[in-house]
């Protein structure tokens, strides 16, 4: 078999970003992972039929466990034995800070980037791969080269508009969000009622058992064994079987009561025997 050399190589490398040069990338690697990567429709941990949490990490700013949609990215973004995925990991101690009710006088954060009143996580980034933004920030920003954008968004004193030219000083900022389905993923302005950032759900998802937060495909890993594809007693996990265990001892009472009251009212109902 003939050896590639180097220019052989150079030459394919050439080739290949000759072929996607012209395909827009999101910045991250949320398109690797797939739908799936982030949610489970079947095992999911939290809401939004998310397949990762982490409520047990401390926020350093209140103390309290990190909650809400946050906690839903830290099962990913920090280390395993803080209760995450291991995935580029942040350190809450050194980043902005989530969770928290911003000050006025320090942010003018636009109200559809809180959550319930509060910055988190999403208010600057929207994870989905269909947002083209470096980072997966709301904002684009050259591909990171004029992070300026992005700050003035909710820091507008603080940067000065005029530097990016007077097109971006004259325009409000653009705000990137995939959640409003009949918009279309785009950029609105703030005050752009398609500018919808967050869709109210009823909270139903109650799952079985702490699995570990991971990240590859649902059927490999969620939950952490294969006693789902033959989900008999003896397979399933220790955890779940207690509480399918509980479960079934409850209905399997209910149904006991409800066979004595029926034999009751049989024996009411039926004819009395004629006497001798």
């Amino acid at each position: 078999m003939k050896k590639t050399g180097l220019a052989g190589l150079i030459g394919i490398v050439v080739l290949t970003v000759l072929a996607y040069a012209g395909k827009t990338w999101a910045f991250g690697l949320h398109e690797g992972l797939d739908c799936l990567g982030c949610h489970s429709p079947h095992f999911a941990k939290a809401q939004k039929l998310l397949k990762v949490d982490n409520q047990t990490f401390p926020n350093p700013r209140t103390g309290k466990p990190v909650s809400g949609v946050s906690a839903l990215c830290l099962g990913c973004h920090n280390l395993p034995e803080y209760g995450g995925a291991g995935a580029t990991p942040i350190y809450s101690h050194m980043t902005h800070p989530i969770n928290v009710v911003p000050n006025p006088k320090i942010a003018m954060v636009p109200p559809p980037l809180l959550r319930e009143g509060t910055v988190e996580c999403v208010s600057c980034h929207d994870p989905h791969p269909s947002n083209p933004n470096w980072k997966y920030l709301r904002t684009a920003t050259v591909e990171g080269g004029e992070v300026g954008r992005f700050c003035s968004v909710c820091h507008p004193g603080k940067v000065d508009k005029n530097f990016y030219g007077d097109a971006f000083a004259a325009a409000p900022a653009q705000i990137f969000t995939s959640m409003n389905e009949t918009a279309g993923p785009g950029a609105f302005a703030a005050n752009d009622a398609n500018l919808v950032t967050s869709n109210p759900t009823p909270v139903y998802v109650q799952p079985y058992g702490d699995y570990t937060n991971s990240l590859d495909p649902v059927w490999e890993t969620v939950p952490q064994a294969d006693w789902y594809l033959e989900p008999t007693m003896h397979r399933v996990p220790a955890d779940l079987k207690t509480v399918l265990r509980a479960g079934n001892k409850a209905k399997l009472k209910e149904k006991l009561k409800a066979q004595k009251e029926e034999r009751k009212m049989k024996q009411k109902e039926a004819p009395a025997a004629p006497a001798n």
